[in-house]
């Protein structure tokens, strides 16, 4: 399940933030967060796994019609493409309106969910 990020979730998404590859120098992790809370329309969310632990954090740029993901870090422990989807499902499911897009970064995952969610539908139509 996706919260949206609280400054009491600060500790949590910073640890989770500098498991990622690219970055984990707390002060530029800092400021990211301070980016995203900059603006109404760019969003933290912050993802909890089926057992109820903080595991995800997912950085989200709404705009008119599509919502742009521009980070996905889970822990190294539920890092898989099951549960990449599965945030993917729940971001899905507060902006059922909108399209969901990728950066240069992100948008190989997203193609990947989006064809496994055609290949789910076309299953589910031919039963």
């Amino acid at each position: 399940m996706l919260y949206k990020y609280q400054t009491d979730y600060e500790k949590v998404v910073l640890g989770i933030l500098s498991l990622s590859n690219s970055h984990n120098n707390i002060e530029f992790l800092k400021q990211e967060i301070d980016w995203y809370n900059s603006a109404n329309n760019r969003i933290l969310y912050v993802w909890k796994d089926e057992f109820n632990n903080w595991a995800g954090v997912l950085g989200v740029e709404e705009k008119n019609n599509y919502v742009l993901i521009r980070r996905v870090t889970l822990t190294p422990d539920v890092n898989t493409v099951f549960n990449i989807f599965r945030v993917l499902d729940n971001l899905n499911q507060i902006y059922s309106n909108d399209q969901i897009i990728g950066t240069l970064e992100t948008r190989d995952i997203i193609g990947k969910w989006e064809r496994n969610n055609e290949q789910q539908r076309n299953k589910n139509s031919y039963k």
